[in-house]
């Protein structure tokens, strides 16, 4: 129990930890992730991997606190958290493209629109994308 604590801590702190400096880089034109960045088959199959590796050590609404914290941050922190650090029992032990599934059904749960293009994170797409309050 006491490692879940240190990761929400590291979750919540880690921006702060990484500077700002990430989001001031971002271009003027990146996208946000209210703006269609995951598909709802992408979230579909995320959703089953989170159920697999994830629900575990983290319900359903424990990713709301962190956007919040995280906002204006670049997508692309979150997701080399989580791919590095998760799931605790094996660390980085999923393919990249199921941690940008995951990240696709994390933002499903927390209402943010799904689009036609498949969340990617390659050529360093999700640095373009900035994590923001929902509208």
């Amino acid at each position: 129990m006491n490692r879940i604590v240190k990761l929400k801590s590291l979750l919540c702190l880690l921006p702060v930890s990484l500077g700002l400096c990430l989001a001031a880089s971002a271009s003027a034109e990146s996208q946000t992730i209210n703006d269609n960045v995951y598909t709802k088959d992408q979230a579909k199959i995320g959703k089953q991997l989170y159920q697999d590796n994830c629900i575990a050590c983290h319900d359903k609404k424990y990713f709301r606190p962190v956007l919040k914290a995280w906002n204006g941050q670049p997508l692309s922190v979150l997701f080399a958290v989580m791919s590095a650090s998760m799931p605790e029992s094996n660390p980085g032990s999923l393919p990249e493209k199921d941690y940008v599934d995951i990240l696709a059904y994390i933002l499903s749960l927390n209402r943010y629109p799904a689009g036609e293009t498949k969340l990617n994170h390659t050529n360093n797409a999700l640095a373009e994308i900035t994590i923001a309050a929902r509208h």
